[in-house]
């Protein structure tokens, strides 16, 4: 195999999809960075709602939580209400898609909507997801970001084995891995940014361009199931709930039975407890989670029939199926959530570092194609200018 000829259409394959993909990879990646402290931003937004308590404060009941939103909203029965372990801390709390902050002693709302803070990183998410396009144009916006992600991934790979060396030694792996102290050029600097910076991000980078797959494409999905000898499971469908009546315990009373749920399986030092109902007739279910970010090793869901109080179910991540754990590690791994703060600090770096390898290709391919051709040109022109003077001259 002629291995100079293969490196030669690698090269120039990468080069031109680079050129292709490269404005919607730094999209992705620009938005991606914006989005990297999403939760913790939005939860010290809402921190800024909370009030001092009294000796004498008492948090209203989620009964009165229920009641205020069904008050505004009675023809929506899918509820959500997020408790936060922290006295004091205003309560979000939604009505289908109507999201309300409310004061936690005394039930007034302090605000409407999610606020600045979230809707700005849903214009993001957005962006990041369907590049702002909406109504049926999102689906475009979808196939251009699934596309371009797969791109990416060939880019990826590809770009791996054009940095690898011709000789591996000490001397070449010291120039492929670290920035030198000194440029001779900017064309020297740009080439360095792009030859360190992609080998230090290609490890993550890969991950989080191959766990997006999975929300973009069904062969994907099926082949991570597949892995794990399970089909793809599908959404199961339930009776719409009419209304709320026929739950007969008191929510207060379940949110109480799920601190003490939690206080007796290690999970005392929850951070919050989101409240779901209305999804499935005569069903709670508490999310219970000790971390900001929803780390899944770090929450379980609590199921509550509402007729008779009784736990009807209990789910950890290890409960689910093997193809299920893999989704949701996936799923987290993307964004960095799986290793905490730190995951989600080394997925916004690279990131960013991935902004400055668009913006050095570029500038590579552009004197690649039009700067080194233009300067040939016009030296070729002077050259077939002196020649006649010089035989002049002899």
């Amino acid at each position: 195999m002629n291995f100079k000829l293969l490196k030669k259409w690698i090269f120039w394959t990468h080069l031109i999809t680079g050129l292709l993909a490269g404005v919607f990879v730094l999209c992705m990646s620009a938005s991606g960075f914006l989005l990297t402290y999403e939760r913790q931003i939005i939860e010290f937004s809402d921190m800024s709602y909370s009030v001092t308590p009294t000796p004498f404060s008492k948090r209203i009941s989620t009964d009165e939580v229920v009641e205020i939103l069904q008050q505004r909203h009675p023809s929506e029965h899918h509820i959500f209400i997020r408790w936060v372990n922290n006295n004091g801390a205003a309560i979000p709390a939604w009505a289908g898609n109507n999201s309300y902050l409310l004061h936690p002693y005394t039930g007034k709302i302090l605000r409407n909507g999610e606020g600045f803070v979230a809707d700005f990183f849903h214009h993001v998410t957005d962006f990041h997801r369907y590049l702002m396009l909406e109504g049926e144009s999102r689906v475009i916006g979808k196939n251009i970001t699934a596309y371009a992600n797969l791109v990416f991934i060939f880019l990826l790979l590809s770009g791996l084995y054009l940095w690898l060396p011709k000789r591996i030694n000490r001397n070449s792996l010291k120039q492929y891995l670290w920035l030198p102290i000194r440029y001779k050029n900017s064309a020297h600097r740009n080439r360095q940014w792009h030859l360190v910076f992609g080998i230090w991000c290609l490890p993550p980078l890969f991950v989080i361009a191959l766990t997006a797959t999975i929300f973009h494409f069904s062969w994907a999905n099926e082949a991570l199931y597949g892995a794990f000898g399970e089909s793809v499971p599908q959404r199961e469908k339930h009776d719409e709930v009419a209304n709320l009546l026929a739950d007969e315990v008191p929510y207060e009373s379940l949110f109480q039975l799920a601190i003490e749920h939690a206080k007796n399986n290690d999970f005392a030092d929850w951070h919050s407890m989101w409240l779901e109902m209305g999804e499935v007739k005569n069903e709670a279910r508490f999310y219970i989670d000790k971390s900001i970010g929803h780390r899944q090793e770090l929450a379980y869901s609590l199921y509550f029939n509402t007729r008779s109080g009784d736990v009807s179910k209990v789910q950890h991540k290890s409960d689910w199926s093997s193809g299920g754990q893999a989704w949701g590690t996936a799923r987290f791994l993307h964004t960095g959530e799986y290793f905490g703060v730190i995951g989600q600090t080394i997925a916004g770096i690279v990131s960013l570092l991935t902004c400055i390898l668009v913006y050095t290709g570029f500038l590579l391919a552009w004197r690649r194609l039009i700067s080194t051709p233009l300067e040939r040109k016009k030296h070729r022109k002077m050259y077939q200018n002196i020649r006649p003077l010089n035989g002049e001259l002899k």
